[in-house]
């Protein structure tokens, strides 16, 4: 009995802050059953090698059963999306079942009642799977991660607590909401799930609905540092909370600005504007002055959040909501300083739709541009995928294999910007195109089944030519 009541627990702390006079509530917590996930997702063979891996390697719960059990959770279909009509594309957070999935881990005291929450999100046979992984993972996360390292896992949730409590996080909280232009309400409150790890690298923190997951070293003590990072993603849910006028009004000013990067900056509009919030303004109303350190460990996030800082924070001084001007000057800053990025794959491929026959060529994205904040996979090369593919405003990949001649000709009739594109199907090649959309289509023709070396030496600096 002692050790269920270990795997039950939940540390819970809520921090409640004034907003325009309601009552604003974040509640930060450990959560064994996100905690396992994480733990899972971490022992797949698409995941790097890290200590998990070796810890579980070395353990008596490295056998065939719980092999099987790690590579099902690869092939399950916890994913649906669909899109709220209306909004520009990419621009906000569609339903997602994987969302409510995690919301539900995050707020779920045991197993059972994670089943009765979140049962019919999803179909039967994937959901009863995916909880049949994750009730056979409980105890062993439990052994070889959770009891060995308690105390400091309990310590170091409750310590990042306190120090939330110290902050004025409501200041924080309603700069955001008025630099976004986001209305919110006091009943809602931001649950904050805190994963301690055993690695000495950074952490690592996602967004979604009411939602956000953090993953925090045992031995990162900078406790000023994790907020503004939990800030960052608490100002990522404001930015999705955008109204659908609002949403509109920034997609137009985008759309009409005459820069041919204005599409690949307003990509990276989120992130840049988040980092320079909670990494820049956050961290210099901690510390009366400027992170002289990276903000992100993302180059392109890194570098355009620094240098649209000074216009954020002018913005934020003068309690202003982005609007027009804002969006001009921070289109020119990107045309000014990194126009040249649009060239760079590390770049362009954060936001990508892919087209494959072959499922190993998506394997090699994820595995060799792992960062991804937009992806869409297909493995159908046919006229609808094409036409869904050349309507989406993010970097197009479409790969062709044997007998490509037909396939071919029908991504040059669905592109207009091809109409005067002349080819051999029999030849290996890769050909690139900027489209009116402003955004990098590559076509690889791959009739001798030899992608990665195509790809590899085509790109051998990840840039195009």
């Amino acid at each position: 009995m002692k050790s269920k009541a270990v795997i039950l627990f939940i540390s819970l702390f809520s921090v409640f802050s004034s907003v325009n006079g309601q009552t604003f509530k974040a509640n930060i917590k450990y959560s064994k059953l996100t905690a396992t996930y994480n733990f899972i997702q971490k022992l797949s063979d698409y995941y790097p090698d890290n200590e998990y891996k070796q810890i579980f390697k070395n353990s008596s719960y490295n056998t065939p059963h719980y092999l099987r059990l790690i590579a099902q959770l690869d092939t399950l279909s916890l994913q649906e999306s669909l899109p709220f009509q209306g909004y520009p594309y990419g621009q906000k957070q569609p339903f997602q079942t994987i969302s409510l999935i995690e919301k539900n881990l995050i707020n779920s005291n045991t197993i059972d009642h994670f089943i009765s929450q979140t049962f019919g999100i999803i179909p039967n046979d994937q959901f009863f799977a995916f909880t049949n992984i994750l009730s056979n993972f409980v105890p062993v996360y439990q052994e070889l991660i959770y009891l060995p390292n308690k105390t400091d896992f309990d310590n170091k949730v409750k310590e990042l607590a306190l120090f939330v409590e110290t902050v004025d996080l409501h200041q924080y909280f309603e700069t955001g909401l008025r630099f976004y232009g986001t209305e919110w309400d006091s009943l809602v409150p931001i649950d904050i799930a805190i994963i301690p790890t055993l690695g000495e690298g950074g952490f690592t923190a996602t967004a979604f609905l009411n939602n956000a997951i953090s993953e925090v070293p045992l031995n990162f003590k900078h406790n000023d540092i994790l907020f503004c990072v939990l800030m960052h993603e608490i100002f990522h849910l404001l930015y999705d909370g955008q109204s659908l006028k609002l949403k509109q009004e920034i997609e137009r000013w985008f759309t009409q600005n005459p820069s041919v990067n204005s599409q690949y900056a307003y990509l990276l509009l989120d992130e840049a504007l988040a980092t320079a919030l909670g990494n820049g303004f956050v961290f210099e109303g901690f510390t009366n002055e400027t992170d002289k350190e990276d903000w992100y460990n993302v180059k392109y996030i890194n570098l355009m959040a620094q240098k649209i800082y000074p216009l954020v924070k002018d913005y934020i001084n003068n309690k202003k909501t982005i609007d027009q001007y804002f969006i001009d000057k921070y289109i020119a800053a990107y045309d000014n300083h990194f126009s040249d990025w649009t060239n760079e794959l590390d770049h362009i491929l954060t936001y990508r739709y892919i087209l494959s026959e072959n499922r190993n060529d998506f394997k090699y994205f994820r595995q060799k541009y792992r960062y991804a904040s937009k992806s869409v996979y297909h493995t159908e090369i046919n006229k609808t995928n094409l036409e869904s593919l050349k309507q989406s405003p993010i970097t197009k990949v479409v790969i062709l294999s044997e007998n490509s001649g037909e396939k071919l000709e029908l991504v040059k009739n669905t592109f207009p910007e091809l109409r005067e594109w002349s080819y051999n199907a029999e030849d290996e090649f890769i050909y690139t195109s900027t489209l009116t959309d402003k955004t990098k289509l590559i076509i690889v023709n791959n009739p001798n089944d030899n992608f990665e070396k195509i790809f590899g030496e085509t790109y051998n600096n990840k840039q195009i030519r």
